[in-house]
């Protein structure tokens, strides 16, 4: 907003100079040329800041794409919850059988003929009630508006929809397409133009089409919306971790949880505490009231909840992901906005101090001032509050470990 403010405030500034030499121009005739060659250069100099603008449009776009989330099993989970009315099944999926591979294989209706598999076959899911999910943040391409929808599901050889029946297509961040094929009839639930979520229902499973069976096939197409760009799904999701969290490594995730503690554990929950401030929080010092909307992607009311309550740590992991995801993405866009390139280790950093203390305000000064030195530590890194509080020895630690891991990337677990 701030940037459009000031490109708008630029070309004023430029048009109420052009103007203003105009007028020069009608008293003083000779020096026509002159104010011709001078408006010239002002529209070169404006196209000049256009582009710029435009190429750091492209560039903070193109960091966020980088490490936008991965890619989900395009399967849900049977529970589902509704969050300002998109219904969505992030839980763990119903199926994670592949029953057809990517690649060349036999004609699944008893030809001779083999056939080029342009995607894979997930099956072991209910017909009409199985939940398919979107695989990742897009905007739907396909069906547009009159697009059949109602193709039978019959398991039956059938060109309705080209064979795919029922399907719907998303258009990613990253330039990529996925396909979502064979759906059940009348169950999709968007249409083009509709920006969905990771995880929101987009339909249910079917047999529609050319299909043998209730199943989901599913493509991934790479970079342009075609067949011809098709290629293995399983490059990009995984039956062994169906839920990838794409900005967070197994080693930061062990890290920032040795810091932040795992809070007290009852079966497969962690149990609601307060830090008698009356912040209640679960989990690796994830809080429920800061997280309401989050917690509801996945069925839980936290402002519901009090003290002692149970909530399940598959769930309350899943929250913290996200909060981690977040985070990172709000510090390399920050990152980027201020003309600061930094290795994953010293992003990481910046992401365990942010979650502790809650910002980074001032780090892009500090760190045009300071560099990665033991000053940049010493004037911001340290927070110098913490030097009155009762808590000055373990926050002292912690920011030691956090500033080791932003200043050589070893990642110091608090034992």
């Amino acid at each position: 907003m701030l940037k459009r403010i000031f490109k708008l405030i630029i070309i004023l500034i430029i048009f109420g100079f052009i103007n203003n030499i105009y007028a020069y121009e009608f008293k003083y005739p000779e020096y026509e040329q002159e104010i011709i060659d001078t408006v010239d250069d002002i529209f070169f100099e404006r196209e000049m800041y256009e582009a710029l603008v435009g190429d750091y449009e492209k560039d903070v776009l193109a960091i966020y794409n980088a490490h936008s989330n991965s890619y989900w099993w395009p399967i849900g989970s049977v529970e589902t919850n509704e969050v300002s009315g998109k219904i969505f099944a992030k839980g763990t999926p119903e199926t994670v059988f592949v029953s057809s591979p990517f690649g060349v294989r036999a004609d699944p209706f008893g030809g001779s003929d083999t056939k080029d598999h342009r995607g894979v076959d997930i099956s072991g899911g209910s017909l009409s009630n199985t939940n398919i999910i979107a695989a990742k943040d897009g905007i739907v391409v396909y069906p547009t508006e009159g697009s059949s929808v109602s193709c039978p599901s019959g398991n039956t050889q059938s060109n309705c929809g080209g064979g795919y029946g029922n399907y719907v297509i998303i258009q990613h961040s990253d330039g990529n397409y996925t396909l979502y094929g064979h759906l059940y009839e009348n169950s999709i639930l968007v249409k083009s133009g509709d920006k969905v979520e990771q995880g929101q229902v987009i339909a249910k499973m079917g047999s529609s089409g050319n299909s043998t069976g209730a199943h989901l096939h599913f493509e991934v197409r790479e970079g342009n919306n075609s067949r011809d760009n098709t290629v293995n799904p399983l490059n990009y999701i995984s039956a062994e971790n169906p839920r990838a969290a794409s900005k967070t490594d197994d080693k930061f995730l062990q890290f920032l949880k040795s810091w932040e503690g795992t809070g007290k554990i009852s079966g497969n929950s962690y149990v609601v505490e307060d830090l008698k401030d009356g912040e209640l929080t679960v989990g690796s010092g994830v809080t429920l009231r800061n997280n309401v909307e989050l917690f509801k992607t996945y069925g839980i009311d936290a402002l519901n909840y009090r003290e002692g309550d149970l909530i399940p740590i598959e769930k309350v992991d899943s929250v913290m992901l996200d909060i981690i995801n977040e985070k990172t993405t709000n510090i390399e866009l920050y990152l980027s906005s201020n003309s600061i390139v930094l290795k994953q280790n010293q992003v990481y950093g910046l992401v365990s101090r942010t979650y502790n203390i809650g910002n980074y305000n001032g780090f892009a000064d500090a760190y045009k001032k300071y560099g990665d030195t033991d000053d940049l530590y010493t004037n911001w890194f340290f927070n110098k509050s913490i030097t009155s509080s009762k808590f000055k020895a373990g926050l002292t630690k912690r920011r030691d470990a956090e500033w080791t891991l932003f200043h050589t990337g070893e990642y110091i677990l608090n034992n």
